[in-house]
């Protein structure tokens, strides 16, 4: 492919994504729905517009270090104010949930893919993690209550990093062909430890490096030193046997909450810094999506269309009902009521991480990778048209939207502010 070539395919997704916004705020469907499909059509099976397979270098980027900025991204966003009022059922839906999300769909799956049950798990764990770019502007225009809405976006961008970190240590237990269950546990929990202790490293060096403290050496260029730590993190934390996601997120994590270290950054610098990450990540979303779709392999999702909706319907029925009630349930402080549980246990939409880690299973040449990548692309069309669609109406059978208050000066908005930018 000569540079020419790859100018035109960027250009053709870059024109694409932008097709796929309007189409999808004109029609109001899932903006990640659209971009799977419109990569389909692109395709090398139908158009043949765009050729980026999945094993190649340019997409095996796309798939690290873009998605650690949509990562890091996801991690800017949270107040850790907010989110110690649900702590406890927070900190259970992101970790051990999602080993729980990983065991009941990746057990069906290997039963009925007649795959040995590390393969199936591999497939649970790929699928385990939940979507924070579909979920927030969904739950911006539903007005739905703040604790569930919060408590959701968080658990959807805690619980990506989680599940990258149990795919991947499943994927090195199939390449190397051991069947024991505890080396792929002992192996996320390490990794887990790893990726926390460097990504809460980079993040604190990061805070302070663009902070307005004496030790800001980069606050006038906080833009730039963000995609320095990630680059350099990812590569870091990677080497030393860790998960770069979860390092990203963290970092992500610390810096829009660096005023809990005492630090705080000039608002202009703050500012650069949040439209750069938000438009890199909006980007690297297009492009995920749109090469996740151009690369569906038709043949396998025809011969396993069945067996593939068998797993989709345990990971929605099953698996996440049971995950959200094991995990909720013990959290007294939480106050959960049922209606609120109901809503949790009906909110797991497949997105930009399960498809990203099935193409880096196809890219290490994992075997069934295929089988991966096309429950991975149903679980997508499945919850965003099922799922998605039917929020609005669940919400408000279950009496979780909030009436809209006009502001006054007695009763203003609530909102947190997190490094000087209003968070909701």
């Amino acid at each position: 492919m000569t540079a020419k070539d790859v100018i035109l395919t960027i250009a053709i997704m870059l024109g694409a994504g932008l097709v796929c916004q309007l189409v999808a705020d004109s029609v109001r469907a899932p903006r990640m729905l659209v971009l799977l499909l419109v990569g389909a059509l692109l395709g090398p099976s139908v158009s043949g517009a765009i050729d980026v397979p999945l094993d190649t270098v340019g997409a095996q980027l796309l798939l690290s270090l873009g998605v650690s900025f949509v990562l890091f991204h996801g991690g800017l966003q949270l107040s850790t104010r907010v989110l110690s009022r649900t702590a406890v059922g927070l900190g259970l839906l992101a970790v051990p949930g999602v080993v729980v999300t990983a065991l009941v769909a990746g057990s069906v799956a290997a039963l009925v893919f007649d795959l040995p049950l590390t393969s199936g798990l591999l497939i649970g764990a790929v699928l385990a993690p939940t979507d924070p770019a579909i979920l927030i502007p969904l739950f911006e225009r539903l007005r739905l209550r703040p604790k569930v809405s919060q408590t959701v976006i968080a658990e959807s961008a805690l619980n990506d990093p989680t599940g990258a970190v149990l795919a991947l240590a499943f994927a090195g237990v199939v390449l190397s062909g051991d069947a024991s269950l505890t080396d792929p546990l002992e192996e996320f929990v390490v990794d887990l430890a790893i990726s926390t202790a460097l990504g809460v490293v980079f993040g604190v060096v990061l805070s302070a490096a663009v902070s307005s403290h004496r030790a800001g050496i980069w606050r006038e260029s906080a833009a730039i030193a963000v995609m320095a730590v990630i680059a350099a993190g990812y590569f870091s934390i990677d080497s030393a046997g860790g998960s770069g996601y979860l390092g990203a997120f963290l970092a992500g994590l610390i810096v829009g909450n660096m005023d809990q270290l005492r630090l705080a950054m000039h608002s202009e610098h703050e500012r650069d810094m949040r439209v750069l990450v938000e438009t890199v990540a909006d980007v690297m979303v297009m492009f995920v999506f749109i090469v996740l779709g151009a690369n569906l392999p038709w043949g396998e999702i025809a011969d396993e269309l069945g067996p593939a909706l068998v797993v989709i319907a345990a990971l929605i029925l099953i698996a996440r009902p049971l995950t959200v009630l094991a995990c909720l349930l013990p959290d007294r402080r939480g106050s959960w009521s049922r209606e609120e549980v109901v809503f949790l246990a009906w909110t797991r939409e497949t997105g930009v991480v399960p498809a990203a880690l099935a193409g880096v299973m196809v890219g290490l040449d994992v075997p069934n990778a295929e089988l991966v990548v096309t429950t991975v692309a149903l679980a997508i069309i499945v919850t965003l048209s099922v799922q998605s669609t039917t929020k609005r109406w669940l919400a408000r059978r279950l009496h979780l939207i909030e009436a809209i208050i006009p502001p006054t000066q007695d009763y203003p908005p609530d909102r947190t502010t997190v490094a000087g930018v209003p968070a909701r």
